[in-house]
């Protein structure tokens, strides 16, 4: 992330788990990576410290209500001080975390202190709208994610919380009609507020989270409240959630279940569940650390596919891989593995290799940004497809692209490259010498490196514009990260739109601005009204515009596409069929001659219909 993001977690009513909710997510987005700040902003009642105190490196001396005499002081010099007065907190595992307090504890005068502010006089005599700008920016230029906890209820301090300060606000409650009545009127008041406010914002993006909900007991009445809230909350939800999807389906991802066990004291049970077991209120914590990680983005993959989305948000974390390649070769190559290390070195790559970890080489595999599979006549190797499979899967999406390298010591090794690698572009020894092969991959990755480039065009000219069912959405990015890396340029919405836009009319001017329109057809698809919109546009300028179709899964095309020039992938079922398709794809988008050439990719991105 180049700039932080500011959340704050506002609840109507008390009692609701907004803070156990905040803590949790804090602690989760800490032990994946990120740089988090928790601000405790509920100056009345203060208690957000009470889940960090046995963690705190040393008590708090200062906090936010000092901050706030500072401002009415020396407005100037406050403004400089945005993290003067936080407190660094350390997890287990040496996971780091920051935390502003409400103020000093155990501190008689607090309360007649916190009496003496006047919020409008701060902001008419002091300038202290000023004051929380500088803040803000700095807290985003040093954190990843600042996580404020709001005052309750209607107040002053609640509404600069849900309007001046945050980017995303999380607005918690329960099921019943005084909490969901009182918690979408502030947001809407928060909405209108920050509509009026005179800096340069976008617009107030809004994410409910319905909490200590058990339906276990009363299936039926949980599932009628359920439909209830998602009707309510809907109209917040469009200026992120994906078209085509139901807010029933993503209220399901944003529901922290009620768990006796955790409801005594200021628990942290993300310090101790695993966030992929369902069973576990952790598992609810981790899809919003990763929806609010992953910027609201997405969000059709946190639909279909729940632990890819926490995964890729987990991966995202990482900044610097501890090296550039990590070697994997058979049980019987380990001296050659060896001995490309050092050539590999020589050109100046950072390496790891498979024979000095042997018990934990997914977790070296994740800090290593390339994989380089050194394949011999021997046969399959068990451990070696695990770790192609690995790679592969954890680098879809991933923030950097990250290169799979096979190196066969002979034609007929190929044979034996794991069945995800038999698509790459392979370096042969019999064509070369292993210090030649190191060469070529180290110049290969410092290419890669120099040429990496943000998806978006935002506004240009594309070559390609997918049209696609939510439901397919993981096979149609794999689809657009493969032709991007073939060098085409691709507009596809989870790439494109950013919050706050209008999503009508980027797609629109992205349909328009496409010189070939592809509808992934599918089941999914033939049911989508918008998706038929789109076809039906593209057909409309014929004259100046392509229109391929791309053929998934079991459908059944209907006549209008199955009579016009199509892709067909529902029987390309291995990686090298794919790839084939991939590229008769490119080829017929670019317009190119069989004997025109088609860059290689030297790796690829499989979608999950192929694991």
């Amino acid at each position: 992330m180049d700039t932080g993001q500011i959340v704050t977690f506002y609840s109507y009513k008390g009692g609701v788990g907004r803070s156990f909710a905040l803590a949790n997510t804090a602690v989760v987005l800490a032990r994946w990576g990120y740089r988090v700040l928790c601000v405790d902003w509920d100056l009345e009642a203060p208690g957000l410290s009470y889940y960090f105190d046995e963690f705190l490196v040393a008590p708090p001396r200062a906090g936010l209500l000092e901050m706030i005499e500072e401002a009415r002081e020396s407005p100037e010099l406050a403004r400089t001080a945005a993290l003067r007065h936080r407190t660094m907190v350390r997890l287990p595992e040496s996971a780091p975390l920051s935390l502003i307090t409400a103020g000093r504890k155990d501190d008689a005068t607090y309360i007649s202190r916190l009496q003496q502010v006047d919020w409008e006089a701060l902001y008419d005599e002091h300038d202290f709208g000023a004051t929380l700008e500088s803040w803000r920016e700095a807290w985003m230029r040093n954190y990843d994610l600042v996580l404020v906890d709001s005052r309750t209820g209607i107040t002053d301090a609640g509404g600069i919380c849900t309007a001046q300060v945050p980017d995303v606000l999380v607005f918690a409650f329960t099921a019943n009609q005084q909490n969901v009545d009182g918690v979408l009127d502030i947001v809407d008041r928060a909405m209108k507020a920050r509509d009026g406010l005179p800096y340069d914002r976008p617009r107030l993006l809004t994410v409910p989270l319905l909490s200590r909900f058990d339906a276990q007991p009363e299936y039926e009445q949980g599932e009628t409240w359920r439909r209830r809230l998602a009707d309510r909350v809907e109209p917040r939800l469009r200026d992120w959630a994906p078209r085509g999807s139901s807010a029933g389906e993503l209220l399901q991802r944003l529901t922290i279940p009620y768990f006796p066990v955790w409801s005594f004291g200021e628990l942290l049970p993300a310090l101790s569940e695993s966030p992929r077991n369902a069973e576990q209120v952790t598992y609810s914590v981790a899809s919003l650390a990763a929806l609010l990680a992953r910027r609201l983005e997405d969000v059709g993959l946190l639909i279909d596919n729940r632990d890819s989305y926490v995964e890729t948000a987990r991966q995202a974390a990482r900044r610097d891989y501890e090296a550039d390649v990590f070697i994997s070769h058979s049980s019987g190559a380990e001296e050659l593995g060896r001995a490309f290390e050092l050539l590999l070195r020589e050109n100046g790559l950072s390496t790891r290799v498979a024979a000095d970890f042997p018990d934990r080489r997914t977790r070296i595999i994740d800090a290593c940004r390339h994989l380089v599979m050194i394949v011999d006549e021997d046969g399959d190797d068990p451990l070696q497809n695990q770790d192609t499979s690995h790679f592969l899967r954890h680098s879809v999406n991933a923030s950097t692209e990250r290169l799979a390298l096979p190196v066969v010591t002979t034609s007929q090794a190929i044979r034996n490259l794991p069945r995800l690698a038999q698509s790459l572009q392979v370096f042969n020894l019999e064509d070369g010498t292993l210090p030649q092969a190191a060469r070529a991959i180290a110049s290969r990755i410092r290419q890669d490196s120099r040429s990496l480039e943000p998806h978006s065009s935002r506004g240009g000219r594309y070559d390609v514009y997918l049209s696609y069912a939510h439901a397919d959405s993981n096979w149609t990015l794999a689809l657009a990260e493969n032709l991007k890396r073939l060098g085409l340029t691709v507009f596809v919405d989870e790439w494109e739109l950013q919050p706050g836009d209008h999503w009508p009319s980027r797609l629109e001017a992205g349909l328009r601005n496409a010189d070939t329109v592809v509808p992934v057809v599918s089941t999914a698809w033939n049911r989508s009204e918008y998706a038929l919109q789109e076809y039906n546009l593209a057909a409309q300028r014929a004259e100046r515009q392509q229109l391929i179709p791309v053929l998934v899964g079991d459908v059944l095309p209907p006549p209008h596409v199955a009579e016009r020039k199509n892709i067909d992938f529902r029987h390309a079922l291995t990686p090298r069929d794919y790839v084939e398709h991939v590229r008769l794809l490119a080829r017929a988008v670019l317009r190119l001659r069989e004997d025109d050439p088609l860059p290689r990719s030297a790796s690829v991105v499989l979608p999950d219909t192929l694991f």
